[in-house]
């Protein structure tokens, strides 16, 4: 698997057992405010748990079913991104990022998620990629309307998030509407 760079020292790297301390150390620095957003950012997630992620998406990504890659800003892992299962009958997907508080707000989520896109489009050949994001994260969402994915709509109490139900709002791109 090769790496997809992301420009301005950012790139995308398939991930791999060896990252386990560093995604987890990450995820650590992070819990509080990635629980926000992620369902599987519970109180007792641990070291194996990210193991045992990595060894699942690691085949996921050799069987070209799904990519997930982390994303490193120089020699720093500062979050993770990736193609979610993809339906190889509709070739489409949906798209899952995260980052480091310490790294936001400087571009790095929306270059990586360009460079999945293309990805995506290209390599894999697909034909419709989703953001699905809480209707809360306005930081999220300005991604996803930031690179052009179209609001399709809001899905009503998709998403069980810890001890209750949030709505989702669903953006798409078409690979003939994608022009970055």
């Amino acid at each position: 698997m090769r790496i997809i760079p992301a420009g301005c020292d950012v790139e995308l790297r398939p991930v791999a057992a060896g990252d386990a301390d560093a995604l987890f150390a990450a995820v650590e620095r992070n819990r509080e405010r990635l629980r926000r957003w992620l369902p599987w950012v519970t109180p007792d997630y641990s070291r194996d748990d990210v193991g045992r992620f990595l060894a699942e998406k690691h085949e996921e990504n050799c069987s070209g079913v799904a990519l997930t890659t982390s994303i490193w800003s120089g020699d720093n892992l500062c979050g993770a991104i990736g193609l979610h299962r993809i339906d190889a009958r509709h070739r489409s997907s949906s798209i899952g990022y995260w980052i480091d508080a310490a790294y936001e707000g400087r571009g790095i989520v929306t270059r990586a998620c360009r460079a999945i896109v293309d990805e995506a489009f290209g390599a894999y050949g697909l034909h419709r990629i989703e953001i699905r994001c809480a209707t809360c994260n306005s930081r999220s969402a300005a991604i996803a309307s930031n690179l052009g994915f179209v609001l399709e709509g809001t899905l009503r109490e998709a998403e069980w998030l810890h001890d209750r139900w949030v709505d989702l709002y669903v953006f798409r791109m078409l690979e003939h509407e994608w022009s970055e």
